[in-house]
């Protein structure tokens, strides 16, 4: 697969969430070429970890025709904060309609499996974030439209996963290796 510039992809932020799985990932696939923004569910965000930062556009200014991929980080409480803003469900439930890749970090592939999207699929989370499904035995995982990681150590096996999807393995090894990975 050639390489292709104008994939483009979402990571949606809000307050509480693990700034380095955003972050991380948002890094990754930048050196990727793939053009990603973060949209806030608030002009201010403020991480689990008291980090504050600027996304580049809100929720509200997403135009789903713009974007190949949504992305979730997780963290506590922002995988809850995402969980329960309607904004986010009907996101998320528009990606999929539009088969476009949805994937999910840490905590908030739990926001997927309590949708019931990861039914068929293999996954893997965060421990204790199953609801009741059994995981792959991997650090991420892409099975269809689904890429999911356990958490921040698998940042950058997740962003790999979505590189790979979006562009090509070859990118997304260049990426890594250049890198030092």
């Amino acid at each position: 697969m050639p390489y292709n510039k104008n994939m483009k992809a979402i990571i949606l932020v809000t307050q509480g969430l693990e700034e380095c799985e955003a972050l991380v990932t948002y890094d990754l696939l930048y050196r990727a070429g793939i053009e990603v923004k973060l949209a806030g569910l608030s002009d201010t965000i403020v991480s689990s970890h008291e980090v504050t930062f600027l996304p580049h556009l809100l929720i509200n200014e997403i135009d789903l025709e713009d974007y190949d991929c949504l992305i979730l980080p997780g963290g506590m409480p922002g995988t809850l904060n995402l969980e329960n803003d309607e904004r986010v469900q009907q996101l998320i439930d528009r990606f999929v309609a539009s088969d476009k890749y949805v994937c999910a970090i840490c905590a908030a592939p739990s926001i997927l499996l309590h949708k019931d999207l990861l039914s068929d699929q293999r996954f893997v989370c965060y421990p204790g974030f199953e609801n009741g499904h059994t995981p792959a035995h991997a650090k991420a995982i892409r099975d269809g439209k689904f890429i999911t990681a356990k958490g921040l150590g698998a940042a950058f096996e997740f962003a790999y996963e979505i590189i790979s999807a979006l562009i090509s393995e070859d990118k997304a090894k260049e990426v890594l290796d250049k890198t030092q990975y």
